[in-house]
């Protein structure tokens, strides 16, 4: 009998690093969090305030299930005793930072939960945060049939996933760049004449300067300085999530980006992503795309790829390879 071939090990450093991610969250937003604030503030000035800004038959149905108000309710004493608390209701009420934040009068509070500060200006607006929150959370608290503690912490939870999910996509394409601006460099290195962090500069085989630096629309450019001006060659965009399924809509984002960059003078076009797919398929998405690479394939010097890219590189730029 042939001996299979054995399962592939799937890597959890996604996870690890999630959970690593959500102790940091908990130390902030999570209820111990409320319930260390709720010591700084007497308890007749939240009930004061509770009775001023949540409605009582949210109080009351708390009550029977042996919860404070302010479990759910924001009043401006506890905010203010701690603005980090913001993020603790955001997170209850199951809004993501990009749609709380982003719409609407909320953007001024962002610095609540991301600093800890309450700034004079919002300060003045606390009252008319805290009444339409404690509207969301009435509207929350009145379709919950059972609630306890653990509830807060789950409903927490169900927002954290997918605001981890694009928090760790940045940080994938931020090390998918790095990855790639470092490729880049050994194969220019003969020709560097100065590197720093983000820049590269070479002098190619007809004496002109040419310069490699990070951007964020596209994620690396590449132009030559002329007497007169500079001329836009290459413009690379990179897409490090390893999420098939949500490749698509990263291609069409890097789409954008090229097209931009063409209009800018640019005349070729690189998208380097981090899955396995089909290349015609991804050209149909990003028909401005030049060439496609994938970042693992062009990391191993010995591969067709990274003999490929290097070509298509050396020859936009005017070196030898």
């Amino acid at each position: 009998m042939p001996q299979s071939r054995p399962y592939p090990v799937l890597d959890p450093q996604l996870q690890i690093d999630f959970f690593e991610k959500l102790q940091e969250i908990k130390e902030q937003y999570f209820y111990p969090v409320l319930k260390k604030s709720i010591k700084k503030v007497a308890i007749k000035e939240i009930n004061d305030e509770l009775d001023l800004f949540a409605p009582a038959e949210g109080i009351q149905k708390l009550a029977q299930f042996s919860l404070r108000g302010e479990v759910f309710f924001p009043v401006p004493c506890l905010l203010k005793a701690n603005p980090f608390l913001l993020g603790y209701y955001r997170l209850l009420l199951g809004f993501s930072q990009k749609e709380f934040y982003s719409k609407g009068p909320f953007g001024s509070f962002k610095s609540m939960e991301e600093k800890g500060k309450l700034l004079s200006h919002t300060e003045e607006n606390l009252n008319r945060l805290c009444t339409s929150l404690c509207n969301s959370s009435m509207v929350l608290v009145d379709a919950l049939d059972l609630i306890r503690l653990k509830s807060v912490e789950e409903l927490q939870l169900l927002t954290i996933g997918p605001q981890f999910r694009g928090s760790m996509n940045n940080i994938l394409g931020q090390h998918a760049t790095r990855k790639t601006f470092e490729i880049i460099k050994s194969i220019v290195d003969p020709y560097i004449d100065s590197v720093d962090p983000n820049r590269i500069v070479v002098t190619n085989e007809s004496g002109r300067k040419v310069e490699i630096r990070f951007a964020s629309d596209p994620d690396i450019e590449i132009f030559e300085s002329l007497n007169s001006r500079t001329k836009g060659l290459i413009s690379i965009e990179i897409k490090g999530g390893r999420d098939v399924s949500n490749i698509h809509n990263r291609i069409g984002e890097a789409e954008k980006s090229h097209q931009k960059a063409k209009k800018r003078g640019f005349f070729e076009f690189m998208t380097i992503v981090s899955v396995e797919v089909s290349y015609d398929t991804l050209a149909q998405e990003s028909p401005t795309t030049s060439h496609f690479f994938n970042l693992d394939k062009i990391s191993d010097k010995s591969s067709a790829e990274f003999a490929a890219f290097s070509e298509n590189l050396g020859s936009v730029i005017g070196i030898r390879i």
